[in-house]
């Protein structure tokens, strides 16, 4: 009996525009099984699919860099793993905000930040409704904002984004982790941030066993998901790869796919 369910948000959970389509929201407000959002995203930008949703319990943000509680005033931390100051400098360095082609931003707990606004900011901002904080600097070494918990790339040619991922991964940054979470983002969060770790710290504090757990997901970012439930489901629009990994492929995310997947292979 599945006891808990985990789903990925852009592409899983969210159909092309960004949207919940209204009979899976529908859905998930009257199953009697708790559901955590696992995302890339950062709670600002999770906050509408929660309050539709009416979900309690910790979420998790930035790929599980962050396990917040959206019931608390202030959204408290039950989890916090933020990228160190030096790697953020290091890895903006090393791409080059000025990259043509290539979109650059960053994000903390409450904020989203880039150096201009272009193509890539835009297109993100057309599927989340917020838009960046320009700032004139780069974090620096000696920066002692709010910690930073993703940088985010966005780029629409494959090979431009293929040479990005090499770039960070010739920094040899052992506090660091890039991940496809999507054909055009590429997300860096610190190497600990995987959305399996938060899983198993949901888990582990509800005392629940691996075969009551099940996930929905699409991207790279949720392979090691799928490897940490019982029951791992892939969206018909995810790619090969990813759905290697999945017990069950159901329809795709701008077909209800959550809710066709939960009545299917779950009830």
């Amino acid at each position: 009996m599945i006891r808990h369910i985990f789903l990925d948000m852009d592409n899983t959970l969210l159909d092309s525009h960004g949207e919940i389509k209204e009979k899976t929201a529908v859905f998930l407000r009257k199953i009697q099984i708790p559901v955590t959002l696992v995302s890339a995203r950062a709670p600002l930008e999770m906050d509408f699919a929660i309050r539709k949703l009416k979900l309690t319990g910790s979420q998790v943000s930035f790929n599980g860099g962050l396990i917040f509680d959206p019931n608390s005033e202030g959204k408290d931390s039950v989890f916090a793993m933020p990228l160190e100051y030096t790697d953020v400098y290091a890895v903006l360095n090393k791409i080059g905000v000025n990259q043509p082609g290539i979109s650059i931003s960053w994000y903390t707990r409450t904020g989203w930040y880039a150096t201009k606004n272009d193509k890539g900011t835009q297109f993100e901002s057309n599927l989340t409704g917020f838009q960046p904080t320009i700032l004139k600097t780069l974090p620096t070494n000696s920066s002692k904002g709010d910690p930073i918990y993703k940088i985010m790339i966005i780029c629409f040619a494959e090979d431009k984004m293929q040479e990005t991922e090499q770039k960070v991964n010739e920094l040899g940054l052992n506090g660091v982790c890039a991940r496809f979470s999507g054909k055009t983002y590429l997300e860096i969060t610190n190497a600990n941030s995987i959305k399996s770790n938060a899983i198993a710290y949901i888990q582990s504090s509800r005392g629940l066993r691996r075969d009551e757990l099940a996930a929905f997901g699409d991207g790279q970012n949720d392979i090691e998901m799928f490897k940490a439930v019982g029951t791992p489901i892939a969206m018909r629009n995810a790619s090969a790869a990813v759905k290697k990994h999945a017990k069950f492929v159901t329809s795709s995310n701008d077909q209800d796919g959550v809710m066709y997947g939960i009545k299917n292979y779950l009830l």
